[in-house]
């Protein structure tokens, strides 16, 4: 079991306190700081000031490159998946002969 260690972080204005695993600590803390860098970048290029908005913004952007992520990693499965069932069937036809 992994021990757990505090981890404060602030996303948006807000702070959160709470207890992470010590391999997940990187990953929040990387988390938070995109967060926020993309919700800088829309309050500077875009002039939006109102927080709810920013995060709105910052979500639909995370879940499309998510989105975009997850069709791109199941097309290269599929992808892969096709050459093995050909390689197979092509090995099958030279131990058959």
């Amino acid at each position: 079991m992994s021990e757990k260690i505090p981890c404060n972080i602030t996303v948006a204005l807000e702070d959160f306190s709470f207890s992470v695993g010590r391999e997940e600590e990187e990953f929040v803390r990387k988390a938070a700081k995109l967060i926020n860098d993309r919700m800088k970048f829309y309050q500077e290029s875009q002039k939006i000031a109102v927080p709810k908005r920013l995060l709105a913004l910052v979500a639909l952007d995370y879940v499309m490159d998510n989105l975009k992520f997850d069709s791109k990693h199941t097309e290269l499965q599929n992808t892969v998946m096709s050459k093995i069932l050909e390689m197979d069937d092509l090995v099958d036809s030279i131990l058959d002969a």
